[in-house]
């Protein structure tokens, strides 16, 4: 009798448990688009978390490479393109926000660009019309992958939330995405930071940098037109020089800047290039 005892409670805890597994693999899957799989990639669109009293739902675009294939920052650099976004299908959002963690800094064929490799998750705020009513998400999204080779890709995700009011999210997926969320450069206020025309070097901008903001690896610097600036190079304690290629004048213009940092960490300011 206590041995039939003993495999019934067995019988049922293993029950308890498998319920568990499936109930959570199935929230995730609810949260989840399906994965888009080729030759190369494998990519999706995810929910790893809500906030409530703001009414933000937090998504992320995961995309896996295999090795030596990489795609592109929203600033691509020299070479490559950006990726491009379509949203037409969206229903019940107000504003959609993507955010960009710290890249990569490479090197090809003596061009600079900025790159993502192995993976990476692009997180999105997504600020909802009304917290009351469901949410159906559609995503187009082309992008491009290089290696020896460029390979354009284009992926269709979508996905639906019924019920944001007991929304259940995957741990998994919440802590997939907070590590990327955590790689998102800092925004910080530029008004300290003075950026000029250097007098000596025609096409070079000097940057001054407060001191409070030290070990810096690089500078990105982007121009509202969409190009990059040159390689920043250091011209002593936080002062830095940078070329640009442009036929006009950048005084008044507003300038991105993107401070990586040495211990990992990133910042981004507008400032605006003075006389």
């Amino acid at each position: 009798m206590n041995m039939i005892r003993k495999i019934t409670i067995s019988l049922a805890v293993a029950v308890l448990l498998l319920s568990a597994l499936i109930s959570e693999r199935t929230m995730a899957e609810n949260l989840s688009s399906r994965w888009i799989i080729d030759e190369h990639t494998k990519s999706r669109l995810f929910v790893g978390g809500y906030d409530k009293e703001k009414g933000i739902l937090h998504l992320g675009w995961q995309v896996s490479l295999k090795d030596g294939w990489k795609t592109y920052w929203r600033s691509p650099g020299e070479a490559g393109l950006p990726p491009r976004w379509e949203w037409s299908e969206t229903k019940n959002i107000r504003t959609i926000s993507v955010n960009w963690p710290r890249p990569e800094l490479h090197h090809i064929f003596g061009m600079d660009t900025y790159t993502y490799h192995n993976e990476v998750i692009l997180p999105i705020d997504l600020e909802i019309a009304d917290k009351t009513k469901a949410v159906s998400i559609a995503l187009n999204l082309q992008y491009l992958i290089c290696a020896d080779i460029c390979i354009p890709q284009e992926g269709d995700y979508s996905l639906d939330v019924s019920k944001l009011g007991n929304i259940e999210i995957s741990p998994f997926q919440k802590a997939q995405l907070e590590r990327y969320r955590d790689l998102v450069p800092t925004k910080l206020p530029g008004t300290n930071i003075v950026v000029q025309p250097d007098p000596e070097q025609e096409n070079m901008l000097m940057i001054n940098l407060t001191e409070d903001i030290t070990s810096v690896e690089n500078i990105i610097v982007e121009d509202p037109d969409g190009f990059l600036l040159g390689q920043a190079a250091s011209k002593g304690k936080s002062q830095y020089n940078i070329s640009y290629n442009a036929k006009q004048s950048l005084e008044g213009r507003e300038l991105t800047l993107t401070l990586l940092l040495n211990d990992g960490r990133a910042r981004e300011m507008k400032v605006t290039v003075h006389p």
